[in-house]
């Protein structure tokens, strides 16, 4: 067993935790004008440097790190045998016609939803365009449109891919991707009553949507440092993660590579959930590390708490 019970961890407030290499981080962010909410970095299950911006942890939009929750709630259906990953995503949708689908579309499987490869040409609208307010079915818009690529041969970071998984899981399990992961992943975690945005639908978004509270990110960063395990008990199959986990694109890949909805790190072997405005949960098991930050600004700066954050915390003492 790598992990105790979690209560048995123990949280320094934020005014006793070490502030060293996380207090010298957000000097620098603010020399940018860049806001951070909330930082932790944990070692060996302990949370060793902290920052909190507003006076509490409270639940902020998680944003794209919705995705890697996402890749769980599949681990955890092809896990209970609900689905495959190599299932065709038209076995989802019978009321469908083949024949009046894209041919691609007819090929392309969960897996290479997971992997951002569903072939499309262009990356769809979602939650702030305009198209948003007037499409109501989101599933019958992606059903219908081009895909012009070899499902799973090219990266293209597109919404729909992780909305798309959310509906395969409950049309598998026949509740919402919220409803199904609440008793076996969310509530076993003590992310208690979830909220996770819906669809015009109905449908949890999957790619975003989910809000979390800096705590909760950083429990889920435990469950991942420690391959699906959570207080002794095995939640989620190793075996899926460690596939999760690492890049999914000998050729075409993003920068460091992409996993099943978790980035690769520049190291090229930690990884990451990573959300639009500054959210992130990256996972280093080489140095049973875990580095959750709660950001709200516009620049794109991961390369900074890479830099800044991650690599001094993983080399001070």
């Amino acid at each position: 067993k790598r992990m105790g019970a979690w209560a048995d961890i123990r949280f320094p407030t934020y005014q006793e935790a070490a502030m060293n290499c996380t207090e010298e981080f957000i000097a620098k962010m603010k020399q940018k004008d860049i806001v951070i909410n909330f930082v932790q970095a944990w070692r060996n299950d302990t949370l060793e440097e902290s920052y909190a911006r507003l006076d509490k942890p409270t639940r902020l939009h998680a944003y794209s790190v919705s995705k890697s929750v996402t890749s769980i709630g599949v681990g955890l259906a092809v896990q209970e045998g609900l689905l495959r990953l190599d299932d065709p995503v038209l076995r989802f949708y019978p009321e469908y016609d083949p024949a009046e689908l894209a041919p691609n579309l007819r090929r392309m499987t969960v897996r290479d939803l997971l992997k951002m490869g569903c072939g499309s040409k262009d990356k769809m609208f979602f939650w702030n365009d305009a198209q948003r307010l007037q499409c109501r079915d989101w599933q019958d818009y992606f059903l219908r449109n081009e895909f012009p690529y070899e499902p799973g041969t090219r990266f293209e970071y597109n919404n729909f891919n992780s909305y798309m998984c959310s509906c395969i899981v409950e049309r598998a399990a026949g509740c919402t991707l919220k409803d199904y992961m609440t008793p076996r992943f969310f509530d076993k975690l003590g992310i208690g009553n979830p909220d996770w945005l819906t669809c015009p639908m109905g449908h949890s978004a999957g790619a975003n949507g989910l809000f979390l509270s800096i705590d909760e990110m950083s429990r889920i960063g435990q469950f991942l440092l420690h391959d699906g395990c959570w207080n002794g008990e095995q939640l989620l199959d190793p075996a899926y993660l460690h596939e999760a986990e690492k890049n999914q694109y000998p050729v075409n890949a993003p920068k460091h590579g992409y996993g099943y909805f978790f980035w690769t790190n520049p190291d090229d072997e930690s990884y990451r959930a990573d959300g639009m405005y500054g959210q992130y949960i990256v996972v280093v098991p080489k140095s049973k590390a875990v580095i959750t930050v709660q950001a709200l600004d516009s620049k794109k700066f991961f390369d900074d708490v890479w830099s800044e954050l991650v690599v001094p915390f993983l080399n001070k003492g």
